[in-house]
């Protein structure tokens, strides 16, 4: 059983919604566009309402609800393993049952057709509804069959049984996650799978028990401690509320089962039975606590025949990113069906383009569009292809991202993403300048239109980056051709390339080179010209890229040149205005507005 849809109407930060679900799928988007709002809603409509906040006024749209009104989360349930749904008398038979509707996997669509469409799957659909009780001043919620628009509160509706809530099997990897009780007897979440397995210690905890009541250190005899302990003795003796022969002792806990069990701590034993609490451990292990706990599950309702589906906001946290692909494996491996959101381009990148789900708010109307709906293989451009094979994690950030910017090639990829860690690492780089998050989009062989357009289906924002030479001018006549023909585009002046832009950067430090920079002009004169001359000689060399840009660093003049260029950038990608006097911009006939950094030319 899987959820393969799952519709939003004034839910949160969304008026209305609808996301199709793959198999195994990543959310990707910017902040608030609703992805987390995704995983919650699940999470309130299958019954894990205790792993998010509580209901309030701010899971209403707007977050001023009124008597009337009403949020509503759908979702449509298939994979019943039959098309008849007399199979699964459960879910489709009886008065309070659901109401058999198909589920067209190729089209993404639903009908309500008696008998089984062509192609069509079973599905069946659960709803929660909310509403705001003004005069009891609390919120209510209600899950039910959806059988189509209704106000369930007033109108007839069959309620969904806890059993078929617990048949689903969805659980939740919220990114809130309680550190310190997780793999104690405290959690929740471990009681309910020790009860899943029957594996609560009965005898060992008795056995405790008996120790903890006579086999400890009994502090209550150290002096001076037992004087006051004596003077507090005599006081309850003499108001009679203890026997005279009874006295004031310490445990470490209430010595009942339970008290028990609350009190253990997990810890790790080392080398040399060295004991470490768990809690004391790095956040990475801290992390995957959680996670432990759900595969747990997963395998005890895999090996007796249940379902299990795994909802995981941000499963990354405090994970080294080496371990990124294998926690997307093992999600994959452990459930029937996984929904993750992510910020992480690495976790994302462990996803085929098919079940990458990009998400979007305008407004309150949420969009949720796959990557690519057809295999890697069927896509015909190289350029594009690439994007989707060898720069993956990169074209997953870039869509992510707050500015985009979309380079003419490999090497101005190269040189900006340099430029953009020198800024980064400038220590004056924030107070002159706004260097907002900026991703660089890899180009292959030179092909920035299909790379702009491939990224434009998501990002209409994002910024071509060209030459001012005469390929830049092919380029140009190609990007305000095309559709769609991006809104800007930033270019060089005259006749320069990056390697031009990079030796303006550089132009302070000709003063006063350094090591690498006298090898790269090797005995010529320390002027601009000789010094764009020696980078295009040598623009395939990375050595001498990454040597000459580190130097910078101690040339507060190059420094600044680089947080400028970042700085005017992202302005030009925002509708803000660039800091340099040296740019000017003209529009194309098509509306397209390029801007050009006049100041950054061939000499």
């Amino acid at each position: 059983m899987r959820i393969c849809q799952v519709e939003f109407r004034n839910f949160r930060g969304i008026r209305e919604g609808c996301v199709v679900l793959p198999r195994h799928g990543v959310l990707l988007g910017a902040n608030n566009a609703g992805k987390t709002t995704v995983v919650e809603a699940l999470a309130f409509l299958f019954g894990r309402e205790r792993m998010v906040s509580p209901i309030s006024d701010w899971d209403f749209f707007e977050g001023a609800p009124r008597p009337d009104s009403r949020f509503f989360i759908i979702a449509t349930l298939t994979d019943f393993g039959s098309n008849d749904p007399t199979a699964v008398p459960d879910w489709f038979i009886g008065q309070e049952a659901a109401q058999p509707v198909w589920w067209h996997e190729k089209s993404k669509t639903l009908s309500t057709e008696l008998d089984p469409p062509e192609g069509a799957v079973l599905a069946a659909q659960v709803a929660m509804a909310g509403r705001f009780d003004d005069e009891a001043c609390e919120f209510e919620t209600i899950r039910y069959f959806y059988h189509g628009e209704c106000d369930p509160f007033t109108d007839g509706c069959s309620m969904v049984p806890w059993r078929l809530l617990r048949q689903v099997g969805l659980f939740l990897l919220s990114s809130n996650r309680d550190w310190d009780k997780l793999l104690s007897f405290r959690s929740s979440s471990l009681l309910k799978l020790i009860r899943e397995y029957d594996a609560l210690p009965g005898r060992a905890v008795d056995v405790l028990k008996k120790q903890l009541r006579t086999d400890v250190a009994k502090i209550e005899e150290s002096s001076p401690l037992s004087d006051i302990l004596e003077a507090a003795t005599r006081e309850l003796q003499s108001f009679l509320l203890i026997g005279q022969s009874s006295k004031m002792v310490y445990r470490p806990t209430t010595l009942d089962a339970h008290a028990v069990l609350q009190s253990l701590v997990a810890h790790v034993a080392g080398q040399g039975d060295v004991l470490i609490p768990v809690a004391k451990h790095g956040a990475g292990m801290v992390s995957l606590q959680a996670f432990l706990l759900l595969l747990a599950f997963a395998e005890h309702r895999r090996e007796s025949g249940q379902n299990f589906i795994l909802a995981a906001e941000e499963p990354e946290l405090h994970l080294h990113p080496s371990l990124h692909q294998r926690l997307v494996h093992r999600i994959r491996s452990a459930s029937v069906q996984s929904i993750v959101t992510t910020q992480s381009p690495n976790v994302a990148a462990g996803y085929q383009p098919q079940e990458v789900i990009f998400v979007t708010n305008a407004n309150g109307k949420m969009t949720a569009d796959r990557l690519r709906t057809e295999p890697v293989s069927n896509i015909r451009r190289n350029s594009v292809r690439n994007l989707y094979l060898v720069n993956r994690a990169a074209f997953y950030e870039a869509i992510m991202g707050c500015v985009v910017l979309v380079p003419e090639g490999q090497y101005d990829y190269e040189w900006l993403s340099l430029w953009q860690r020198l800024a980064q690492s400038y220590r004056d780089s924030m107070k002159s300048f706004d260097l907002r998050p900026t991703s660089m989009l890899p180009t292959s062989d030179a092909a920035v239109a299909e790379t702009f357009r491939e990224i434009a289906r998501f990002r209409q924002d994002a910024v071509p980056v060209i030459d001012g030479d005469s390929p830049g001018d092919s380029y140009l006549a190609d990007l305000v051709a095309g559709s769609p023909a991006p809104g800007k585009i930033i270019r060089y002046g005259d006749r320069a390339a990056v390697e031009c832009l990079s030796a303006w950067i550089l132009e302070p430090a000709l003063s006063s080179p350094r090591e690498g920079m006298k090898s790269l002009l090797g005995g010529s004169r320390a002027t601009l010209r000789n010094l764009q001359n020696a980078i295009l000689a040598r623009k395939k060399d990375r050595e001498m890229r990454e040597t000459i840009v580190w130097e910078c660093l101690a040339t507060d003049g190059c420094c600044e040149r680089a947080c400028e260029l970042l700085h005017d950038l992202a302005a030009i990608a925002s509708n803000g205005a660039p800091s340099n006097a040296g740019w000017h911009s003209h529009s194309e006939p098509n509306g397209t507005v390029v801007h050009v950094a006049s100041h950054v030319r061939r000499v």
